[in-house]
C-alpha cells in the first residue's frame, strides 16, 4: 500500500505544476502574438516619409540687343581710279534689317559726308520703296536716278546702291527698279542704255563691269 502512494505522488505533482504553468504559457503565447500583430499593423499603416523636392528657379538669360552695322558705299579717286569706299554706320539695337537699310540708303541720297568722298547718284533721287524678302531685296527709286551722266557715272551709281543694300548680306539678290519699272535687258537705265541684269548680285555686277 505504501508503494502505491509513492508512485501516485509524482503524477499529481506534475499535473499540479502543469495546471499552474498552462495559463502562464498561454498568456505568453497570446502576448507574443499580439506584439507581432501590432508591429505588422504599424508597418502597414505608417506611410513612408517623402522629402519634398525643392525646385531652384533658374534665371532666364537676357539676350543682348543686336546692333546691325550696314555700310554706305561712296566713291573716291585713288591713283586716278574710281574706287568704292564703304563707310560703316550704326543703327538702333533690335531694328529690322529692312529699316536699317532704308535709313542708310536715304542718308546716301543726301550727298557726300566730306570732301574726300563723292557720289554719282543724281541730286533729288529718292527711295520710293524697299522690301527685304527671302527671294531678295526690292528697291524702287525715283526717276532722278536715271537722269544725267554717262555710262561710267551710271555704272557707279548702280554700284553704290547695290553694295549699300547688300552690306548686311553680300550674297543677296537686288531687284532694282525706277518708278516701279524693273531695270533689265528690255528696260535699260537712262539714255545711255545701261543694260542690267535682273536681279543684280555683287559678283555678277563686278564681272560685268570690271569693278576693282
Amino acid at each position: 500500500m505504501k508503494q502505491q502512494h509513492i508512485s501516485r505522488f509524482p503524477k499529481e505533482l506534475i499535473l499540479g505544476i502543469g495546471t499552474l504553468l498552462l495559463p502562464l504559457f498561454g498568456g505568453l503565447v497570446w502576448w507574443v502574438w499580439q506584439t507581432q500583430t501590432f508591429f505588422q499593423v504599424e508597418q502597414q499603416t505608417v506611410a513612408p516619409t517623402i522629402s519634398p523636392q525643392v525646385e531652384i528657379p533658374i534665371p532666364s538669360a537676357r539676350l543682348q540687343p543686336t546692333e546691325l552695322q550696314p555700310q554706305a558705299y561712296w566713291l573716291q579717286i585713288v591713283n586716278n581710279k574710281i574706287q568704292l569706299v564703304p563707310q560703316t554706320t550704326h543703327s538702333q539695337p533690335d531694328n529690322s534689317s529692312e529699316l536699317v537699310l532704308k535709313s542708310v540708303l536715304n542718308n546716301l541720297f543726301q550727298g557726300s559726308p566730306n570732301s574726300e568722298l563723292t557720289t554719282t547718284i543724281p541730286a533729288g533721287t529718292r527711295l520710293l520703296s524697299m522690301r527685304v524678302t527671302e527671294a531678295g531685296i526690292y528697291v524702287d527709286l525715283s526717276r532722278e536716278f536715271s537722269q544725267g551722266g554717262g555710262t561710267t557715272s551710271m555704272i557707279y551709281r548702280v554700284a553704290q546702291v547695290l553694295y549699300t543694300v547688300t552690306s548686311l548680306d553680300y550674297q543677296a539678290k537686288v531687284f532694282l527698279s525706277v518708278e516701279s519699272q524693273p531695270l533689265d535687258e528690255d528696260h535699260p537705265l537712262g539714255g545711255e542704255g545701261l543694260i542690267l541684269r535682273h536681279p543684280l548680285t555683287r559678283q555678277e555686277f563686278t564681272e560685268d563691269f570690271s569693278l576693282s
